[in-house]
């Protein structure tokens, strides 16, 4: 029993001297955890769908906040997405700006209230979009069919509602 010991401490000193002590406190932690994620899927890495300026994600929020008040989280990131899948189309303007202020594109651009402080949770809901979050599966028209006045938007077929938005492609 006393040679055992010796050995046990022995490994722990040569332990601690050949291993960096925040490796040691790392791995504990991990053998600790019961919920321990395979170190291959540990830090996937979530890429945006595409690549926009942080004053464009501001506009995108601010869009979002006016077209998407008083809807769902969910239809908050399907008002992003739309966006998005927009720039994506080679149909439309491939900016957010450009798609945001294309003409009669976005009531909120006609009305002024693009111009609103934005929200926390559609900041968040442009972000989940950004980084390819899309409830919609690749809409790129939205309105409400109660209020919408445009007699176009009419024409298309909606394929999927959320809220009081209805989508199409």
């Amino acid at each position: 029993m006393d040679r055992y010991y010796k050995f046990i401490v022995s490994l722990l000193v040569l332990t601690y001297v050949l291993v960096p002590c925040s490796q040691v406190l790392a791995l504990s932690q991990d053998l600790n955890n019961k919920n321990t994620v395979p170190s291959e899927f540990a830090k996937q890495e979530k890429r945006e769908v595409i690549n926009i300026s942080n004053d464009e994600l501001l506009l995108l929020s601010k869009l979002i906040t006016g077209e998407a008040r008083g809807e769902s989280y969910e239809g908050q990131v399907a008002v992003a997405a739309v966006v998005i899948n927009r720039v994506k189309d080679s149909r439309f303007p491939n900016s957010i700006k450009d798609v945001i202020y294309q003409k009669n594109a976005f009531s909120v651009v006609n009305d002024g209230s693009i111009n609103m402080q934005y929200t926390e949770s559609a900041y968040k809901a442009a972000q989940e979009a950004l980084y390819g979050q899309d409830p919609t599966n690749e809409a790129i028209y939205f309105w409400n069919p109660d209020i919408a006045t445009c007699q176009w938007i009419r024409t298309l077929d909606p394929y999927m509602r959320i809220g009081n938005h209805v989508f199409a492609k």
